[in-house]
């Protein structure tokens, strides 16, 4: 069997597995399989353009970025909102812990994260962020993008 079958009947298996929004999920993991190869197999991580676009006007430094891009890791589904600790952050960057806390304190001031604390089924607790001020932030920034614009008349028009 040629490599291209193979792909393609791993990536059907894959796709049937998924439950919830059969339509996004297959065609995101599809592409970026695609895209990426075994390195996607291992995890991978949507993050819309207009964040990269407009980092410096959102007032965030390079490590900032990687902060957040690092804190997104751990959010793929909206109402389960990330709780990565500063520390793994900080091992993986190569960084001190504090560095990391400060970015997040940072972008708290800024008003693009909550800090939250949310209560298990157990009763225990822990900190969660919510990047719901965030997307408020990049949503209104789309809203005037050209390139969405150009998308948003695409869908229309078919």
């Amino acid at each position: 069997m040629s490599v291209a079958i193979n792909r393609y009947l791993l990536l059907n298996r894959r796709s049937l597995s998924y439950i919830g929004n059969m339509n996004k999920a297959p065609r995101t993991t599809e592409r970026a399989v695609e895209k990426w190869e075994d390195a996607a197999e291992a995890g991978f991580q949507t993050l819309p353009d207009i964040l990269l676009r407009k980092q410096v006007e959102l007032g965030l430094s390079p490590t900032d970025m990687l902060v957040l891009i690092n804190i997104t890791m751990h959010w793929w589904y909206r109402e389960q909102l990330p709780f990565p600790r500063s520390a793994t952050i900080a091992e993986r960057m190569g960084v001190d812990a504090r560095t990391v806390q400060r970015s997040i304190r940072k972008m708290q001031d800024l008003k693009l994260v909550e800090r939250e604390t949310e209560t298990l089924e157990d009763g225990t607790t822990r900190s969660v962020l919510n990047l719901s001020p965030l997307v408020e932030r990049l949503s209104g920034f789309a809203r005037r993008d050209p390139n969405y614009v150009a998308r948003m008349h695409r869908k229309e028009v078919a």
